[in-house]
Parts: C-alpha cells; structure tokens; sequence
C-alpha cells in the first residue's frame, strides 16, 4: 500500500513525529536520511511486533501524507518498516 503527499520545506516536524511513532510501536530507533527532496526514515521490525503494534501502525501511516514499505534486507534478512516524506519548495 502506497500513500503520497507533500510536506513543506519545514517537513522536519513531520519527519520527527514520523519517527517517534516509529519508535513508540516498533520500540527500536529509526535512522532518518533527508535530501533536498525526500526525507526517509527506517526503522528495524523486531521479531515478536505484536499484530496489535502492527495494525497500529499501518492505521496510522494509512491516514498520513507519506509512502511506507516493509522490506527484507541484508542476507540475514533484516525486517526494516521504511516511510517517505517528499518535500517541495515553499
């Protein structure tokens, strides 16, 4: 499922709230990569995400401006939740 939209230039508050709700249901740290166009943000899924936490937070990205995955990386296979946020010029 892909959502899209826009945030400001400013778009460093959304990208900060994107983050902390990241943490809070994935209880891991996420990694923030920003260009001047897109801010992306990842995060590791840990084993035992409960599908609570999970609906949670597809819920939540669902009803937000961004584009969100969930990839399978490395070859241990790591789970890692990844969410855009573009950004225009104001």
């Amino acid at each position: 499922m892909v959502c899209r939209g826009t945030v400001e230039s400013s778009g460093a508050a959304a990208a900060t709230a994107v983050a902390s709700m990241l943490k809070a249901e994935l209880g891991t740290t996420p990694r923030t990569d920003e260009t001047p166009g897109l801010i992306r943000i990842e995060a590791d899924v840990p084993d035992d995400l409960s599908e609570t936490a999970h609906t949670r937070l597809l819920a939540a990205l669902t009803s937000a401006d961004v584009r969100f995955g969930h990839d399978l990386t490395g070859g241990n296979k790591k789970s890692v939740f990844w969410v855009e946020l573009d950004r225009r010029e104001p």
